[in-house]
């Protein structure tokens, strides 16, 4: 505690104990300063704070007086989580995190993210230019722009500056995408299962959402095909790799195959690549296959380093970026030019390389032990490329609907059902599995139990 909370903390203490009651007057700086022992320019800085509180009121030749009782931090009730299937539900309750047990969480726990050596290394970056304090350029900090190019080069993304935009996120990238080319009405082409932010945000819209199924090498051909030709649909919404939320990753041939539909049915396709840091460069990626022609291709900072900073990049086309720049200073004016200098200050000091080579590690290790624990009760675990955070689990259907959410959040565990992932009816029966999870005792105790309670077996490993 510094000297100047410890004399706040004080200070609040005797208001509370009606020491110092409203309307009466505190020593003066001086005095403060004799009886706590500590320089007077430390007292002024505690009565400062108090006065931008609200807690005391400086009189001019008079001194400070206490304008109202301190008041008592109290714990804000937080309505628990009531098992409701929808994806909007899902992700405020991955938002408030009221249930400890979570291996249906879309995030890793914030250790794995910001572990010490990373937080250390953020606070020892000193942002001294005056431009991190001011509105950031509409497309974005530059030096983080030229270094993403040269990371997209990596993967075989031909890109520059002005056609990369930095955006607040992954979710930012989207909504932008939807707001410039989606019309209320539109049929928008989405994998199913899929990612259930983007079905909030087409709703939003008024869009006509149309699902294509999702395998594990990729989007399945013929049913993109078939829903391109029968919708109209001139938008499709993919995550290659590292899928979210089935965990598996597209083929080159499937690639190639998404991108002939493309071209026949003058799809425009949207990328979303939110792994790209953890996952091998020279895996396939539609944006590199098309060089940006008919796809834009989507990164984010938040799957890898940490969601609170809210950074995130689109690439696209010299006419698609400049459409979307304009829509991003319409709509949010710029993006944060402190936290863009922050991953900046990590990727050109080294301490991002270091954290994703502990990273994947963490991931690789835990996505194992994971499929283990999980096959040992009985389930069936796809065997997918590691670098992602999800395994997608088939199950009975009793473990999957709502009655089964509610008892497990009765049991303080958080299960991310199939229903949550569909733009229409699920597909199959199964649950998203967080690999930083999945492997809890009393999760893999309630999967067996509550089998047990529906009358259903498991299904054979």
């Amino acid at each position: 505690m510094s000297k100047v909370h410890y004399v706040v903390q004080s200070i609040l203490a005797r208001i509370q104990t009606g020491a110092l009651a409203p309307g009466e007057r505190l020593r003066s700086l001086r005095e403060e300063a004799q009886v706590m022992g500590i320089s007077k320019n430390t007292i002024v800085e505690a009565y400062l704070r108090l006065v931008a509180q609200g807690i005391l009121h400086s009189k001019p030749g008079s001194g400070y007086y206490v304008v109202r009782t301190a008041p008592r931090r109290q714990q804000i009730p937080v309505l628990p989580f009531a098992g409701i299937t929808d994806g909007e539900a899902l992700l405020t309750e991955q938002l408030e995190r009221r249930l400890p047990i979570r291996p249906g969480d879309g995030r890793l726990p914030p250790e794995w993210l910001g572990d010490s050596k990373l937080r250390s290394s953020l606070s020892s970056i000193k942002l001294l230019s005056s431009d991190a304090y001011n509105y950031n350029s509409a497309w974005g900090y530059l030096p983080l722009r030229e270094r993403l190019c040269g990371a997209l080069a990596e993967r075989g993304i031909t890109v520059q500056p002005d056609r990369l935009l930095m955006t607040q996120g992954a979710n930012h990238a989207m909504d932008l995408v939807i707001r410039g080319y989606v019309q209320p009405g539109d049929a928008v082409l989405v994998e199913e299962p899929g990612y259930y932010p983007l079905f909030s945000k087409l709703n939003l819209a008024r869009a006509r959402i149309v699902g294509v199924k999702r395998n594990q090498d990729g989007p399945c051909l013929d049913d993109l095909q078939e829903k391109a030709r029968i919708s109209g649909a001139r938008l499709f919404f993919t995550q290659p790799l590292a899928h979210n939320p089935t965990g598996g990753s597209m083929t080159l041939g499937n690639a190639y195959g998404v991108l002939r539909v493309a071209e026949n049915h003058d799809l425009l396709v949207v990328e979303d690549d939110p792994f790209a840091d953890i996952l091998p460069y020279t895996l396939p990626r539609l944006a590199a296959l098309d060089q940006l022609q008919r796809v834009i291709y989507i990164g984010s900072f938040s799957k890898t380093l940490a969601g609170s900073f809210r950074v995130g990049y689109v690439a696209a086309s010299k006419a698609h970026a400049t459409e979307l720049s304009r829509l991003l200073v319409a709509t949010l004016v710029s993006t944060s030019a402190h936290n863009e200098r922050l991953v900046f200050s990590l990727i050109d000091q080294g301490q991002y390389l270091r954290h994703l080579r502990a990273l994947r590690t963490h991931v690789s290790q835990s996505t194992e032990c994971v499929r283990r624990a999980l096959e040992s009760i009985g389930l069936t675990v796809p065997h997918t490329m590691e670098g992602g955070f999800y395994l997608w689990v088939r199950v009975p259907p009793a473990l999957a609907d709502a009655r089964a959410v509610s008892h497990a959040a009765a049991h303080g565990i958080f299960i991310a059902p199939s229903m949550a992932f569909a733009a229409g009816t699920p597909l199959e029966s199964a649950m998203r599995v967080n690999v930083a999870h999945g492997a809890n005792p009393l999760f893999l105790q309630w999967l067996q139990n509550y089998a047990k309670e529906c009358g259903v077996g498991l299904p054979s490993a």
